[in-house]
C-alpha cells in the first residue's frame, strides 16, 4: 500500500521507512524541506513546519495509510516550548488528521509517548513496579506528555466521527544507531572511560530497539481495525544493566561503581539536575502483551544484537 510518513528524516522515521519500504510498501515522504535522498522512500512531498498551516493535503490520497511521527520532542518547560509543543504536536496533527480525512484516507498510526502516564511507575500491592498499559488512566507531567495526550484525544475524536482506522503506539525510550539527547550523552560516557555512579541503583525502565519499533509499526499498518491503542516496549532494563549493555555494545568496560540513591538525587537538587537523576533512579515499566497478541507483533531483534548495531554506530561517528 501507500504509506506517507511524517517525520521520515528523524532518528525513528528513517529507518521505519526502509522498513515499511523492505516490506513492500511505497513510501512517500512527507517533509518539512527537501533533503537528501531517504532509504526507501520512492516520493518526496515539501509540505512545510508542523503546525496549523501545514500543506498535508498535497502528499495525501485515497486509501493511503499514514504513520505521524513529526513532534517536537526536546524537553522544556518555558513559556515558548510550551506554544512550540501545542503548534507542533497538536495544531499539526489536528491539520494533518483533518487533511487524512478530506484526502479519504484508510488508517492512521500515530506513535505518542509512554510520557502519557508521567515519569514513574508507582509500586503495586506488591512492591513492584507498575506496568502501565492503555487502560490505565494518562497523568502527563510537563507539556511534551501533554500535548502527546491532546493530540490522541483529538485524533480518536476526528477519526471516530469520520470512521477511519486510528491506531496510537505509546513507545518507551527508543534506542539504536542514530539516538541522541540524554542515550549519547550516556554513551559518550561510557566512550571516554568515566567512572558512573549508578551500581547501586535498583530501577527498572522499559525500552525498545528502533528497528523493533518500526516491525510493530508495519504489523499495526497490516491490521487495520476501529480505534486502537497499545503499550510497547521490548526489554526491561535497570540503569546499571543499561550501561553494560551499552559498553558490551561498544565494546568498551563499563566502570560503575556505588552511590547511595538519595545521594545522587540530593546532587540532583543542588546541580538542576533532578529530573536527569530521577530518570536515572526511578522506574518505569510497559506492557507489552495485549499488543503482541493483538497484532501478531514479536521483537525480532535481541538486545545483543541491537547493542552492537548501536555501538558500531557509535564508533563509525566517533571516527
Amino acid at each position: 500500500m501507500r504509506v506517507v510518513v511524517t517525520g521520515a528524516t528523524g532518528f525513528v522515521g528513517q529507518r521505519v521507512c526502509a522498513v515499511l519500504a523492505a516490506a513492500g510498501h511505497v513510501i512517500c515522504a512527507a517533509l518539512r524541506r527537501d533533503s537528501a535522498a531517504l532509504p526507501g522512500v520512492t516520493e518526496r512531498v515539501v509540505v512545510g513546519d508542523a503546525g496549523p498551516d501545514t500543506a498535508w493535503r498535497a502528499a495525501l490520497a485515497a486509501d493511503d495509510t499514514l504513520v505521524h511521527l513529526a513532534a517536537r520532542a526536546h524537553q522544556g518547560e518555558s513559556e515558548q516550548a510550551r506554544a512550540d509543543f501545542q503548534r507542533i504536536n497538536v495544531d499539526g496533527t489536528r491539520t494533518l488528521v483533518e487533511a487524512a480525512i478530506a484526502a479519504r484516507a484508510r488508517h492512521v498510526v500515530f506513535i505518542s509517548s509512554a510520557k502519557v502516564f508521567g515519569e514513574v511507575s508507582p509500586p503495586d500491592a506488591h512492591g513492584q513496579p507498575h506496568r502501565f498499559c492503555a487502560g490505565d488512566t494518562p497523568r502527563p507531567v510537563g507539556p511534551y506528555g501533554e500535548s502527546k495526550l491532546a493530540a490522541e484525544r483529538l485524533l480518536e475524536q476526528h477519526c471516530a466521527h469520520a470512521g477511519l482506522a486510528l491506531t496510537i503506539l505509546r513507545p518507551p525510550l527508543v534506542y539504536g544507531p542514530g539516538n541522541k539527547a540524554n542515550l549519547q550523552a550516556l554513551m559518550r560516557a561510557i566512550d571516554a572511560g568515566w567512572p558512573l555512579p549508578f551500581a547501586a541503583i535498583r530501577n527498572q525502565r522499559s525500552l525498545v530497539y528502533v528497528d523493533n519499533l518500526a516491525d510493530a509499526i508495519a504489523c499495526a499498518i497490516n491490521t487495520a481495525a476501529g480505534l486502537r491503542c497499545h503499550t510497547i516496549s521490548d526489554i526491561d532494563l535497570s540503569t546499571p544493566d543499561l550501561v553494560r549493555a551499552l559498553a558490551t555494545g561498544m565494546g568498551r568496560p563499563a566502570r560503575l561503581f556505588s552511590c547511595p540513591v538519595g545521594a545522587l538525587r540530593a546532587l540532583g537538587r543542588l546541580t538542576r539536575r533532578g529530573d536527569s537523576i530521577a530518570r536515572l533512579a526511578d522506574s518505569m515499566v510497559l506492557d507489552r502483551t495485549r499488543m503482541a497478541r493483538e497484532l501478531g507483533w514479536v521483537p525480532r531483534h535481541d538486545l545483543v544484537s541491537a547493542m552492537r548495531a548501536t555501538g558500531d554506530w557509535y564508533g563509525r561517528r566517533a571516527c
